[in-house]
Protein backbone atom coordinates (compact mmCIF):
# COMPACT_ATOMS: atom_id res chain seq x y z
CA UNK A 1 0.00 0.00 0.00
CA UNK A 2 1.34 3.63 -0.77
CA UNK A 3 2.24 6.48 1.69
CA UNK A 4 -1.24 7.93 1.22
CA UNK A 5 -2.92 4.92 2.75
CA UNK A 6 -4.75 5.35 6.09
CA UNK A 7 -3.63 4.15 8.99
CA UNK A 8 -6.44 2.60 10.64
CA UNK A 9 -6.62 2.92 14.47
CA UNK A 10 -8.87 1.04 17.18
CA UNK A 11 -8.93 1.73 20.53
CA UNK A 12 -8.96 -1.51 22.85
CA UNK A 13 -12.04 -1.99 24.54
CA UNK A 14 -12.54 -4.78 27.34
CA UNK A 15 -16.41 -5.16 25.97
CA UNK A 16 -16.55 -7.83 23.45
CA UNK A 17 -19.19 -6.08 21.04
CA UNK A 18 -17.70 -3.06 21.44
CA UNK A 19 -14.31 -4.21 20.09
CA UNK A 20 -15.83 -6.27 17.39
CA UNK A 21 -17.86 -3.20 16.07
CA UNK A 22 -14.86 -1.38 15.69
CA UNK A 23 -13.09 -5.09 14.34
CA UNK A 24 -15.65 -5.15 11.90
CA UNK A 25 -15.41 -1.71 9.84
CA UNK A 26 -11.44 -1.32 10.24
CA UNK A 27 -11.48 -4.91 8.24
CA UNK A 28 -14.10 -4.22 5.82
CA UNK A 29 -12.09 -0.49 5.10
CA UNK A 30 -9.15 -3.05 3.73
CA UNK A 31 -6.11 -0.66 4.53
CA UNK A 32 -4.88 -3.36 7.84
CA UNK A 33 -5.42 -1.72 10.94
CA UNK A 34 -3.82 -1.49 14.70
CA UNK A 35 -5.53 -1.63 18.18
CA UNK A 36 -3.99 1.33 20.45
CA UNK A 37 -4.60 1.14 24.07
CA UNK A 38 -7.27 2.98 26.00
CA UNK A 39 -6.29 6.72 27.19
CA UNK A 40 -5.06 6.94 30.58
CA UNK A 41 -5.18 9.71 32.97
CA UNK A 42 -1.73 10.79 31.44
CA UNK A 43 -2.61 12.66 28.52
CA UNK A 44 0.69 14.07 27.47
CA UNK A 45 2.10 10.26 27.88
CA UNK A 46 -0.90 8.88 25.63
CA UNK A 47 -0.28 11.83 22.92
CA UNK A 48 3.22 11.00 22.58
CA UNK A 49 2.47 7.23 22.62
CA UNK A 50 0.73 7.77 19.35
CA UNK A 51 2.87 10.29 18.06
CA UNK A 52 5.48 7.65 18.37
CA UNK A 53 3.51 5.06 16.33
CA UNK A 54 2.68 7.77 13.85
CA UNK A 55 6.42 8.83 13.39
CA UNK A 56 7.42 5.25 12.87
CA UNK A 57 4.32 4.47 10.19
CA UNK A 58 5.71 7.22 8.37
CA UNK A 59 9.08 7.01 8.68
CA UNK A 60 9.56 7.32 5.10
CA UNK A 61 8.77 11.19 5.66
CA UNK A 62 5.33 11.55 3.88
CA UNK A 63 2.23 12.20 6.07
CA UNK A 64 -0.40 9.67 6.61
CA UNK A 65 -4.22 10.30 7.33
CA UNK A 66 -5.37 8.07 10.24
CA UNK A 67 -9.12 6.77 10.74
CA UNK A 68 -9.37 6.19 14.26
CA UNK A 69 -11.98 3.79 15.79
CA UNK A 70 -13.40 4.26 19.34
CA UNK A 71 -17.09 3.88 20.60
CA UNK A 72 -19.47 3.44 23.30
CA UNK A 73 -17.82 1.08 26.77
CA UNK A 74 -14.94 3.03 28.67
CA UNK A 75 -15.66 6.58 28.40
CA UNK A 76 -12.80 7.72 26.02
CA UNK A 77 -15.18 10.55 24.00
CA UNK A 78 -12.70 13.36 25.66
CA UNK A 79 -9.44 12.49 25.81
CA UNK A 80 -9.99 10.90 22.30
CA UNK A 81 -11.07 14.09 20.76
CA UNK A 82 -8.60 15.97 22.13
CA UNK A 83 -5.97 14.11 19.83
CA UNK A 84 -7.45 16.41 16.83
CA UNK A 85 -4.91 18.96 17.27
CA UNK A 86 -2.60 16.57 17.26
CA UNK A 87 -2.89 15.49 13.49
CA UNK A 88 -2.90 18.78 11.59
CA UNK A 89 -6.29 17.47 9.68
CA UNK A 90 -4.90 14.15 8.92
CA UNK A 91 -7.01 12.59 11.70
CA UNK A 92 -10.47 11.01 10.83
CA UNK A 93 -12.15 10.46 14.44
CA UNK A 94 -14.83 7.82 13.94
CA UNK A 95 -17.28 6.81 16.85
CA UNK A 96 -19.28 3.84 16.91
CA UNK A 97 -22.16 3.95 19.27
CA UNK A 98 -24.18 1.01 20.92
CA UNK A 99 -26.22 2.38 23.50
CA UNK A 100 -25.98 6.13 24.20
CA UNK A 101 -27.39 7.82 27.81
CA UNK A 102 -30.31 10.66 27.23
CA UNK A 103 -27.55 13.40 28.36
CA UNK A 104 -25.20 12.59 25.46
CA UNK A 105 -21.86 14.26 25.58
CA UNK A 106 -21.45 17.74 24.01
CA UNK A 107 -18.10 16.63 22.74
CA UNK A 108 -19.40 14.11 20.65
CA UNK A 109 -20.15 16.98 18.12
CA UNK A 110 -16.13 17.04 17.39
CA UNK A 111 -16.24 13.60 16.35
CA UNK A 112 -15.80 13.41 12.14
CA UNK A 113 -18.13 10.72 12.13
CA UNK A 114 -20.76 8.99 14.70
CA UNK A 115 -22.59 5.59 13.74
CA UNK A 116 -25.30 5.43 15.78
CA UNK A 117 -29.24 3.63 15.95
CA UNK A 118 -30.21 6.54 18.16
CA UNK A 119 -28.93 9.70 16.41
CA UNK A 120 -29.10 11.51 13.44
CA UNK A 121 -27.02 14.75 12.35
CA UNK A 122 -24.85 16.09 9.40
CA UNK A 123 -22.30 14.03 11.46
CA UNK A 124 -24.15 10.52 11.63
CA UNK A 125 -24.68 7.72 10.03
CA UNK A 126 -28.25 6.38 11.40
CA UNK A 127 -27.64 2.89 11.60
CA UNK A 128 -30.47 0.05 11.93
CA UNK A 129 -29.50 -1.70 14.56
CA UNK A 130 -25.65 -1.46 15.59
CA UNK A 131 -22.44 -2.27 14.03
CA UNK A 132 -20.90 -5.38 14.08
CA UNK A 133 -18.10 -7.63 12.67
CA UNK A 134 -20.52 -10.48 10.49
CA UNK A 135 -20.08 -10.34 6.81
CA UNK A 136 -20.90 -12.38 3.79
CA UNK A 137 -17.82 -13.88 3.82
CA UNK A 138 -17.20 -15.02 7.39
CA UNK A 139 -20.75 -16.42 7.34
CA UNK A 140 -19.55 -18.91 4.04
CA UNK A 141 -16.62 -19.81 6.02
CA UNK A 142 -18.10 -20.82 8.74
CA UNK A 143 -20.87 -22.55 7.15
CA UNK A 144 -17.90 -24.79 5.65
CA UNK A 145 -15.96 -25.10 8.42
CA UNK A 146 -19.22 -26.68 11.09
CA UNK A 147 -20.86 -28.22 8.15
CA UNK A 148 -20.95 -31.71 10.29
CA UNK A 149 -22.31 -29.43 12.99
CA UNK A 150 -25.35 -29.33 12.36
CA UNK A 151 -26.07 -31.82 9.65
CA UNK A 152 -28.71 -34.20 9.88
CA UNK A 153 -30.62 -31.38 12.36
CA UNK A 154 -34.27 -31.79 11.58
CA UNK A 155 -35.53 -28.04 9.68
CA UNK A 156 -36.55 -25.54 11.06
CA UNK A 157 -33.16 -25.33 12.83
CA UNK A 158 -34.01 -22.30 15.38
CA UNK A 159 -30.76 -20.19 17.28
CA UNK A 160 -31.70 -19.62 20.25
CA UNK A 161 -28.85 -16.84 21.10
CA UNK A 162 -29.23 -16.23 25.18
CA UNK A 163 -27.67 -12.69 26.76
CA UNK A 164 -28.00 -12.04 30.57
CA UNK A 165 -27.61 -9.36 33.15
CA UNK A 166 -26.38 -5.76 31.83
CA UNK A 167 -24.81 -3.28 33.71
CA UNK A 168 -28.57 -1.57 34.72
CA UNK A 169 -30.26 -4.84 34.16
CA UNK A 170 -30.60 -7.68 36.51
CA UNK A 171 -33.56 -9.51 35.42
CA UNK A 172 -32.47 -12.36 34.00
CA UNK A 173 -32.77 -14.60 36.59
CA UNK A 174 -34.14 -18.53 36.59
CA UNK A 175 -37.70 -17.10 36.61
CA UNK A 176 -37.35 -15.01 33.36
CA UNK A 177 -35.04 -18.00 32.11
CA UNK A 178 -38.45 -20.74 32.94
CA UNK A 179 -40.51 -18.28 30.70
CA UNK A 180 -38.23 -18.24 27.90
CA UNK A 181 -37.83 -21.74 27.79
CA UNK A 182 -41.54 -22.24 27.31
CA UNK A 183 -41.87 -19.95 24.67
CA UNK A 184 -39.45 -21.18 22.95
CA UNK A 185 -40.38 -24.78 23.80
CA UNK A 186 -44.19 -23.26 22.02
CA UNK A 187 -42.46 -22.23 18.91
CA UNK A 188 -40.21 -25.59 18.36
CA UNK A 189 -42.66 -27.86 18.94
CA UNK A 190 -45.60 -26.17 16.49
CA UNK A 191 -42.52 -25.97 13.99
CA UNK A 192 -41.71 -29.90 14.81
CA UNK A 193 -37.62 -28.41 14.10
CA UNK A 194 -34.89 -28.60 16.25
CA UNK A 195 -33.01 -26.20 18.34
CA UNK A 196 -29.57 -24.94 19.02
CA UNK A 197 -28.65 -22.72 21.64
CA UNK A 198 -25.75 -20.42 22.78
CA UNK A 199 -24.83 -18.43 25.56
CA UNK A 200 -22.87 -15.42 26.01
CA UNK A 201 -20.38 -13.79 28.91
CA UNK A 202 -23.25 -12.22 30.84
CA UNK A 203 -25.36 -15.26 30.89
CA UNK A 204 -25.74 -15.94 35.11
CA UNK A 205 -25.57 -19.54 35.39
CA UNK A 206 -28.33 -20.79 37.53
CA UNK A 207 -30.25 -18.76 34.87
CA UNK A 208 -28.80 -21.13 31.91
CA UNK A 209 -29.29 -23.93 33.83
CA UNK A 210 -32.83 -23.20 34.28
CA UNK A 211 -33.86 -22.18 30.76
CA UNK A 212 -31.99 -25.80 29.47
CA UNK A 213 -33.94 -27.58 32.28
CA UNK A 214 -37.24 -26.03 30.43
CA UNK A 215 -36.01 -27.22 26.66
CA UNK A 216 -34.71 -30.43 28.30
CA UNK A 217 -37.67 -32.28 26.07
CA UNK A 218 -36.87 -30.94 22.80
CA UNK A 219 -34.49 -31.50 19.78
CA UNK A 220 -31.94 -29.92 21.48
CA UNK A 221 -28.03 -29.14 21.54
CA UNK A 222 -26.35 -26.29 23.44
CA UNK A 223 -22.44 -24.63 22.91
CA UNK A 224 -20.95 -22.71 25.74
CA UNK A 225 -19.23 -19.82 24.03
CA UNK A 226 -16.54 -19.95 26.25
CA UNK A 227 -15.85 -23.50 24.91
CA UNK A 228 -16.43 -23.68 21.41
CA UNK A 229 -14.52 -22.13 18.54
CA UNK A 230 -14.68 -18.64 17.54
CA UNK A 231 -16.44 -19.59 14.28
CA UNK A 232 -18.91 -22.09 15.48
CA UNK A 233 -21.51 -19.08 16.40
CA UNK A 234 -21.27 -17.59 12.96
CA UNK A 235 -21.86 -20.82 11.42
CA UNK A 236 -25.17 -21.46 13.78
CA UNK A 237 -26.33 -17.74 11.86
CA UNK A 238 -25.11 -19.14 8.49
CA UNK A 239 -27.14 -22.97 9.45
CA UNK A 240 -30.11 -21.95 11.14
CA UNK A 241 -33.55 -20.83 9.57
CA UNK A 242 -34.49 -18.46 12.46
CA UNK A 243 -33.23 -16.71 15.97
CA UNK A 244 -34.86 -16.05 18.76
CA UNK A 245 -32.85 -13.79 21.33
CA UNK A 246 -33.06 -11.89 24.25
CA UNK A 247 -33.29 -8.16 23.43
CA UNK A 248 -30.49 -6.98 26.03
CA UNK A 249 -27.76 -7.94 23.25
CA UNK A 250 -28.50 -5.59 20.51
CA UNK A 251 -25.09 -7.03 18.96
CA UNK A 252 -26.13 -10.56 18.54
CA UNK A 253 -29.65 -9.27 17.44
CA UNK A 254 -28.04 -6.75 14.73
CA UNK A 255 -25.77 -9.71 13.97
CA UNK A 256 -28.39 -12.42 13.18
CA UNK A 257 -30.88 -9.99 11.36
CA UNK A 258 -27.97 -9.46 8.86
CA UNK A 259 -28.47 -13.16 7.62
CA UNK A 260 -31.79 -11.69 6.31
CA UNK A 261 -33.35 -14.35 8.43
CA UNK A 262 -36.83 -13.93 10.63
CA UNK A 263 -35.61 -13.01 14.20
CA UNK A 264 -38.01 -12.88 17.19
CA UNK A 265 -36.47 -10.91 20.08
CA UNK A 266 -37.63 -11.18 23.87
CA UNK A 267 -38.03 -7.54 25.19
CA UNK A 268 -39.07 -8.38 28.37
CA UNK A 269 -39.66 -4.65 30.85
CA UNK A 270 -37.31 -7.02 33.12
CA UNK A 271 -34.90 -8.30 31.28
CA UNK A 272 -33.96 -5.06 29.13
CA UNK A 273 -32.99 -1.75 29.71
CA UNK A 274 -35.17 0.87 27.42
CA UNK A 275 -32.11 2.06 25.61
CA UNK A 276 -31.94 -1.53 24.72
CA UNK A 277 -35.79 -1.76 24.22
CA UNK A 278 -35.53 1.42 21.37
CA UNK A 279 -32.82 -0.32 19.79
CA UNK A 280 -34.37 -3.37 19.09
CA UNK A 281 -37.61 -1.33 18.11
CA UNK A 282 -35.58 0.38 15.15
CA UNK A 283 -34.99 -3.24 13.87
CA UNK A 284 -38.73 -4.08 14.44
CA UNK A 285 -40.07 -0.77 12.66
CA UNK A 286 -37.50 -1.56 10.08
CA UNK A 287 -39.07 -5.24 9.40
CA UNK A 288 -36.03 -7.40 10.37
CA UNK A 289 -37.71 -8.76 13.90
CA UNK A 290 -40.42 -9.35 15.69
CA UNK A 291 -40.95 -9.19 19.50
CA UNK A 292 -41.06 -12.94 20.72
CA UNK A 293 -44.64 -14.59 20.95
CA UNK A 294 -45.22 -17.88 21.92
CA UNK A 295 -45.82 -18.41 17.79
CA UNK A 296 -44.31 -17.28 14.62
CA UNK A 297 -45.48 -16.64 11.10
CA UNK A 298 -42.36 -16.52 8.67
CA UNK A 299 -41.56 -13.00 6.92
CA UNK A 300 -38.61 -11.84 4.73
CA UNK A 301 -37.09 -8.54 4.45
CA UNK A 302 -33.80 -6.97 3.09
CA UNK A 303 -31.03 -7.64 5.87
CA UNK A 304 -30.10 -4.03 7.30
CA UNK A 305 -25.85 -3.43 6.83
CA UNK A 306 -24.70 -1.37 9.81
CA UNK A 307 -21.38 -1.97 9.30
CA UNK A 308 -21.05 -1.21 5.40
CA UNK A 309 -22.88 1.83 6.10
CA UNK A 310 -20.15 3.24 8.28
CA UNK A 311 -17.76 1.90 5.62
CA UNK A 312 -19.52 3.50 2.83
CA UNK A 313 -19.64 7.17 5.06
CA UNK A 314 -15.59 6.68 5.91
CA UNK A 315 -15.00 6.04 2.18
CA UNK A 316 -16.24 9.49 1.50
CA UNK A 317 -15.01 10.98 3.62
CA UNK A 318 -11.53 10.39 3.15
CA UNK A 319 -12.33 11.74 -0.93
CA UNK A 320 -13.63 15.03 0.29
Amino acid sequence: MGVDTPLVWIVDSAYTGELHARLGVAEQLGYGHAIIPLPNDDAGTYARLLEDRYDHACRDGEPRPVILLSGTGEDTIGPIADLKGMFHGRLLNVYLASILPDELDLRLQEYDLVASPQLSGANVVTTVGVVHRMTDRLLDQAFHRHRDVFAGLTRPLVGLLVGGNTRYCFGFHEDHARCLGRRVTSIITSLQGSLVVTNSRRTPNEALAALLNEIASLNCRFFDWQQADSYLYPALLAHGDLFIATGDSVSMCSEASYTGKPLLVDINDCATEIYHRHIIGKLIAYGAAKPLSDTFQPWTYTPPDPTGAVVSAIRERLLS
